[in-house]
């Protein structure tokens, strides 16, 4: 299974704020992926957001996590490790019948990226 943790990113902390777990993110600019999306203007892809968000929510559960579903992915600004290093993946996670739903936030605390709705399912 493929993981980014320690590659495009770290945690450096995790708190929880009401009903919210807020994970604080650094993205990690030597990550290999950047050097062909963009040479010399490196951007965060999507797909590895995503990852991240997955990740996380695996922390949570304890449990390796299979995206089953995204209902709604919003992605609204763009995400770069030398603009935006710290971010924060705000999470609310639910588990309902051997499922879990998520909604995430990836914020820096001024400018909302990415709004995610979506499902995992334990591998």
């Amino acid at each position: 299974m493929i993981t980014l943790l320690n590659d495009y990113f770290r945690i450096d902390s995790r708190t929880v704020e009401n009903d919210e777990t807020v994970f604080h993110v650094t993205l990690l600019p030597g990550y290999s992926v950047y050097a062909g999306h963009f040479p010399g203007n490196p951007v965060s892809p999507g797909v590895c957001n995503i990852q991240m968000i997955k990740e996380c929510a695996g922390l949570l559960t304890g449990k390796q996590l299979f995206l089953g579903y995204i209902s709604r992915c919003r992605l609204s600004a763009v995400i770069t490790p030398q603009t935006t290093p710290q971010l924060q993946v705000r999470m609310q996670l639910t588990e309902t019948d051997r499922r879990y739903e998520v909604r995430a936030k990836v914020c820096d605390g001024t400018t909302t990226y990415i709004e995610f709705k979506g499902e995992f399912t334990p591998v």
